[in-house]
């Protein structure tokens, strides 16, 4: 019975609480009651002001000031303890965020340290293995400074790492160290570095492999170059070439008396020849000849070779040359009942050529076209400007067996076999012809490449650059 008194003592004095406080909160201003607000408990803490609103509304309903505090205290400790609860409830919610939180910034920072102690890991086996290759490995940044140098390039180069990183490859390089860093062209992605040391009358090359380093952006940040000894390759190479040229000359001399034996014979001159004579004298000249040509070939191989061979360059229309080749093969074309088709483009500038290298060169590229198309084929030869305006461009295409992709890349290669029968010659097979094609194209100046697929047919194009002004 006590308890449901007491429950609406308390209801009653919460209720006429919130009504104090209403009239409170609409009587009191301080902008318009300035004394009010003088005499209020403002200056109180909140739970004091709300222990004496409490004492005072319950006192008007229990009747007893004793009586009425302790329903007050009653209801303090409600609400206190509430209060508390919350207070409490919160601080387990922060808590629990906080753990959380510090749960995640652990396992990220684990996870963060994994990657790292990987990344290291990388680095250090991709070190070990850039200092274990044979080859000189150099990598510099956009300003060309050395950012890494393994062991073997600082043998080769004759420098240390200490010495170099943060500078230029050839800072602070001895004259007699330093003799040629780019030999050949310098739009080449191969180049030749010679190295001469004064001190023991040494000679050294190098031949560098340079491939660019671009970000994500496409941006150029650098270039990694591989570096390798070829010394003893070249000095092979020369001795080589100086065997071939000296028995090539050797044999140069017996070759034409025997040449003009045969022609006497042929003629007549020594008297009559049967059917069967005359025959196989035909056949032993023409084989002869070809042992000329594959001599001259070698002998123009080895100055090539040795950058001796001579270009006596006059300006003169292309189209006489073309002409020239065609007539020299249009009976073999014939012969396989093959089209030979010239496409000159109109108001061609003239060039300065080498009109007898050029002919050799295009002598060479047509005399593979009409070897390796069939019967009923076509071949076209065309010369045009280029995109820029600035090179001649001649080409020769055709209908033939074409080339493998993977025998492309070795084209221009001396002696190299393609897959499917098809022997990178010359019209006298002689088996360099292309490779001397290219060195003579590049001697004017320009470049040669083939596009083909197999079975598809071939189109070589070589440039060469318009004569100035």
């Amino acid at each position: 019975m006590w308890v449901y008194v007491l429950t609406g003592i308390v209801s009653v004095a919460i209720a006429l609480l919130l009504v104090r406080l209403t009239r409170i909160s609409g009587q009191v201003n301080p902008e318009t009651d300035p004394a009010k607000l003088k005499n209020s408990d403002s200056h109180l803490p909140a739970s004091e002001r709300l222990q004496k609103i409490i004492n005072e509304e319950v006192g008007k309903v229990a009747g007893s000031a004793q009586r009425s505090r302790e329903i007050g205290n009653l209801i303090t400790n409600v609400f206190t303890d509430e209060l508390n609860q919350k207070i409490e409830q919160n601080k387990l919610e922060l808590r629990q965020k906080y753990e959380a939180v510090i749960e995640r910034k652990t396992e990220n920072e684990a996870i963060a340290w994994k990657k790292y102690k990987k990344i290291i890991n990388e680095k250090k086996q991709t070190e070990a293995v850039i200092r274990s290759i044979a080859q000189g490995l150099v990598v510099v940044d956009a300003q060309g400074k050395v950012v890494m140098i393994n062991p073997a390039a600082e043998k080769l180069l004759g420098v240390s790492r200490q010495d170099k990183v943060g500078k230029t490859l050839t800072e602070d390089m001895k004259e007699e160290q330093l003799v040629s860093l780019s030999l050949g062209s310098p739009d080449k992605e191969e180049k030749e570095i010679e190295l001469i040391s004064r001190q023991d009358e040494t000679k050294k090359i190098l031949r560098a492999s340079t491939a660019v380093i671009e970000n994500e952006n496409g941006q150029t940040i650098g270039m990694v170059s591989v570096l390798s000894d070829i010394t003893k390759q070249k000095e092979l190479d020369n001795l080589k070439s100086a065997f071939v040229a000296n028995v090539s000359h050797e044999l140069r001399t017996p070759l034409v008396a025997i040449d003009k034996s045969l022609t006497l014979i042929l003629e007549k001159e020594a008297g009559d020849l049967s059917q069967t004579q005359e025959q196989f004298l035909s056949i032993a000249q023409r084989n002869l000849k070809r042992l000329s040509a594959l001599i001259n070939d070698l002998l123009d191989l080895s100055k090539l070779e040795a950058g001796k061979m001579e270009v006596r360059r006059k300006s003169l229309a292309i189209n006489n040359v073309i002409q020239e080749v065609i007539d020299s093969l249009n009976n073999w074309a014939k012969a396989k009942n093959i089209t030979l088709e010239k496409k000159i483009e109109d108001l061609l500038p003239d060039v300065e050529i080498d009109p007898d290298r050029l002919a050799q060169v295009l002598t060479n590229l047509v005399g593979n076209a009409v070897k390796f198309t069939p019967n009923d084929g076509k071949i076209t030869l065309e010369a045009k400007l280029s995109e820029g305006k600035k090179e001649l461009e001649v080409s020769v295409k055709d209908t033939g067996i074409g080339i493998a992709p993977e025998d492309l890349p070795k084209i221009f290669s001396k002696f190299y076999q393609c897959g499917g029968g098809r022997m990178i010659s010359d019209v006298n097979g002689t088996g360099i012809g292309l490779s001397i094609a290219k060195e003579i194209v590049e001697l004017h100046g320009g470049k040669i490449w083939v596009e083909s697929e197999k079975g598809q047919g071939a189109r070589f194009i070589f440039t060469i650059p318009l004569t100035s002004g």
